[in-house]
């Protein structure tokens, strides 16, 4: 899971401090053997804990805060992924829509440019019963310093007895700055989860091409990652 968006509004603090009665309060804590973003590793293939908090509102407006440890040679100093959000999801006729704003901040940060990123999102989705399908489209204008991106992700989570299995298939597209090389690359995943217990087990295998920022990345590539999770 990683669902991060940007500071909130003042207008949603007021809502949020005027209807406590109406919304609903969660947190969430997660151990990974190795964070796995769009096919790529965050923690240079090593573990992470992971964790956050949410709220949602009757509305259909969520906020929320995640936060994980990461390699420090890749973010410029700093060992923590500090994340923001804000969105807005609900159902449209047959189909679900989310959107929303996320910010992933890096604190303490020493060398280099700053990796601090916006990235903003629509996406919908549809369940069909016997699976589920997502589109969501993403965009940053500046993606960690690199230039202006889109990312393309196509989902689809098939239940199966207590278990769900879930496809994945994303693109990125990076209109790089002036003097960077081709980033773009394609990255997909195939896992399986279910809960026991109050507890959650993911087992995913994820992949990327040899193409841009995974070209020859031993970040990249063939992965398969165990996480353990448990939601208050």
């Amino acid at each position: 899971m990683k669902m991060k968006k940007i500071a909130i509004a003042m207008g949603v603090a007021t809502l949020i401090a005027g209807s406590a009665a109406q919304a609903e309060f969660s947190a969430n804590v997660a151990i990974t053997s190795d964070y796995m973003f769009r096919g790529v590793s965050q923690n240079d293939n090593d573990m992470a804990i992971q964790g956050g908090f949410d709220y949602s509102h009757e509305s259909g407006i969520y906020v929320g805060v995640w936060g994980s440890n990461v390699d420090d040679a890749v973010f410029n100093g700093s060992s923590m992924e500090l994340d923001t959000y804000i969105g807005w999801s609900g159902d449209l006729g047959p189909v679900s829509l989310d959107v929303g704003a996320l910010r992933y901040n890096y604190p303490g940060q020493a060398t280099g440019p700053s990796a601090d990123t916006n990235e903003y999102h629509v996406g919908v989705s549809r369940d069909f019963g016997v699976a589920s399908a997502s589109f969501t489209v993403n965009h940053s204008p500046d993606f960690f310093n690199l230039g202006s991106e889109r990312y393309y992700d196509l989902g689809l989570e098939v239940p199966a007895g207590m278990a769900t299995i879930a496809a994945h298939y994303g693109k990125t597209r990076i209109s790089e700055k002036t003097g960077i090389t081709k980033q773009d690359y394609a990255d997909w995943s195939l896992g399986v989860s279910t809960e026991y217990e109050g507890f959650g087990f993911d087992l995913t295998y994820s992949d990327t091409d040899d193409k841009g920022m995974c070209k020859g990345s031993g970040l990249c590539g063939r992965h398969l990652a165990l996480t353990l999770s448990r939601s208050f």
